[in-house]
């Protein structure tokens, strides 16, 4: 193969690389509309701030995840959100992932619900509402349905934490991450 075919295909695999890598990035980055619309973003968080409902920027101010992100949420992030809190209660041989399970959070996850379709609405819904009432006796299969449903192959839940199991894990998390 000459030279000419082999700066050809490396440069094709480089272009679609950072092409790739820029799309990724961009969809990581808040919505801009309300700023290219004319309104400033001190307008906008002060609407989203007074309705604490979704504005323009599609941002709710006070997520208990204290995580910026569009919402309505996706799919995919509520089944991280559940899958991340449910690590509290259950014993896996991996967990990865973290959320201490709180009112807030759960009675946003369930508003998040009201406003979007999920595909898997009913089974998110059932959890939370259990979870809602102080019922966690089932958090092990909550856990694996939510695990199956991303996929999961490593982590299955085990059983459940006892009272203690479950104190001195929240003690060793020093940090929350999805």
């Amino acid at each position: 193969m000459s030279k000419k075919w082999v700066g050809i295909i490396l440069g094709t695999v480089l272009l679609l690389t950072v092409a790739g890598v820029y799309m990724a990035l961009e969809s990581l980055e808040p919505d801009h509309k309300s700023t290219q619309e004319g309104q400033g973003e001190g307008a906008a968080r002060a609407a989203e701030v007074k309705s604490n409902k979704p504005t323009v920027t599609g941002k709710v101010d006070g997520n208990p995840f204290e995580e910026d992100v569009k919402t309505p949420i996706s799919e995919e992030l509520m089944r991280q959100y559940i899958h991340a809190m449910s690590h509290q209660k259950v014993r896996a041989g991996e967990k990865w992932s973290f959320f201490k399970i709180t009112n807030e959070r759960i009675t946003f996850l369930l508003q998040q619900l009201d406003e979007e379709e999920y595909k898997n609405d009913e089974e998110y819904r059932e959890i939370l509402t259990r979870w809602q009432k102080g019922d966690f006796s089932q958090a092990v299969s909550d856990h694996n349905t939510v695990w199956r449903l991303m996929g999961g192959n490593i982590g299955k839940a085990k059983g459940l934490l006892s009272a203690k199991q479950e104190k001195d894990y929240l003690e060793k998390q020093t940090r929350e991450t999805r």
